[in-house]
């Protein structure tokens, strides 16, 4: 087993000033598209690099509960030591069923388990023609991104799980917190869901580390709708187990990053024991909680590139670094 640890002990960073978002997810960056798949819509935002490279790499992101793609990556990606890459990326970001800005209803029992939205990503790749791709997942969306690389391991040539506890029995005091919610309906009491979720990253002491980030965590949660926050919910803590025969068989290479100060980082060291030694690497970001792409991104910019250089991407950005050194 590897470890990126050395070399992120040492790193301070501010908080991040996120900028609240265009709540029509009108990033001039970025273009919507709607793909239809065998269990509803699915919104997806792309972000294409402008070089043109044809082995660029296509990075999918699955954003976690709570949340859509503008807070839980946005600081990620537009973090100034990105700012080289990211003409050599393509980026297209799904937002969990509903979770786009000012979505409609989606009634219960047309919501889709977890293992359905791991299916419909393949809905994703056809639509943007994508063979292989690069899975960044935060929280409940790593859960989504592997069980799809269990379903489809050719398609997936590496994981980044941020944050992600995989197997069902590690949330268990979680799911007894969510009972109590689970009794009531969500169209009756969406102050409730909202203030579960919260409550979710003040238990990561977000309230101290990074108070303005959950400022806007709370802001942008009022604008999705809180039905089908409750959905994502509950299609999470209602998962099949993924067992640990089938994580120990993934092949594609991983990368876990966890903050030091998360609830859950006993329970993403034990899930990284499980993986395959040879393909695996955890991070482990000091004075962080959860959502570590949005409170500590500069501290995962390198061993992100270092991660993409080593399944064999970025040799292009690589090249005309050093060229320009030279």
């Amino acid at each position: 087993m590897s470890s990126l640890n050395k070399s992120i002990g040492s790193v301070t960073e501010s908080p991040i000033n996120v900028v609240v978002h265009n709540y029509d997810n009108n990033d001039p960056t970025e273009t919507r598209h709607e793909v239809q798949t065998k269990h509803g819509k699915l919104v997806c935002f792309q972000k294409i690099g402008l070089n043109e490279s044809p082995n660029m790499p296509t990075i999918i992101s699955y954003h976690d509960l709570g949340l859509n793609h503008t807070t839980c990556f946005s600081p990620f990606f537009n973090h100034p030591n990105m700012t080289h890459i990211l003409p050599y990326l393509n980026i297209i970001h799904i937002e969990a069923p509903g979770h786009e800005f000012n979505a409609e209803t989606i009634p219960s029992s047309q919501y889709p388990s977890i293992t359905e939205m791991a299916e419909d990503i393949q809905y994703v790749l056809d639509y943007f023609k994508v063979k292989v791709f690069i899975g960044l997942g935060a929280g409940a969306g790593g859960c989504i991104l592997t069980q799809y690389s269990i379903l489809y391991p050719r398609s997936v040539v590496g994981l980044v799980l941020v944050g992600s506890v995989i197997k069902s029995f590690s949330w268990l005091d979680w799911v007894k917190s969510w009972v109590e919610l689970t009794t009531l309906p969500s169209l009756k009491n969406p102050t409730g869901v909202r203030k579960y979720l919260i409550d979710h990253y003040y238990a990561d002491n977000l309230e101290e580390t990074n108070p303005d980030l959950l400022e806007i965590i709370k802001k942008e949660m009022v604008l999705i709708n809180p039905d089908n926050l409750y959905h994502y919910v509950h299609s999470f803590v209602k998962r099949d187990d993924i067992k640990e025969e089938q994580i120990k068989a993934l092949g594609c290479k991983i990368l876990l990053v966890v903050g030091k100060d998360s609830t859950y980082k006993e329970d993403i060291i034990d899930l990284f024991s499980q993986f395959n030694p040879r393909n695996s690497t955890i991070l482990q970001v000091p004075d962080c909680g959860i959502l570590v792409t949005a409170e500590k991104p500069g501290d995962i910019v390198e061993p992100f590139k270092l991660f993409m250089q080593g399944i064999g991407f970025l040799l292009d950005y690589y090249q005309s670094h050093d060229d320009a050194q030279k």
